[in-house]
């Protein structure tokens, strides 16, 4: 498998879903991803769910706040 990011080569790892209770950290389980070894960059179906979860995220909360301010941006009328 080649990195989108850099065209390096990937391996494929574990990535562990951490939970933290009362000071304790528990190991919640784990996942299948490739990281590259060049970049760095990590690849995966969760790594990338959560991205556009984030991504989604960001997105309303700007038009809010702009909609908010009462500037929408070009093009869009309140």
């Amino acid at each position: 498998m080649e990195c989108i990011r850099c065209h390096g080569f990937m391996v494929k790892e574990r990535l562990y879903d951490l939970l933290e209770n009362d000071g304790q950290v528990y190991a919640a389980g784990w996942r299948w991803a490739h990281r590259c070894v060049a970049c760095g960059s990590v690849f995966g179906w969760v790594v990338e769910q959560n991205r556009e979860m984030a991504r989604h995220t960001i997105t309303a909360d700007k038009r809010t706040r702009n909609t908010e301010a009462g500037t929408a941006g070009p093009g869009v009328n309140l």
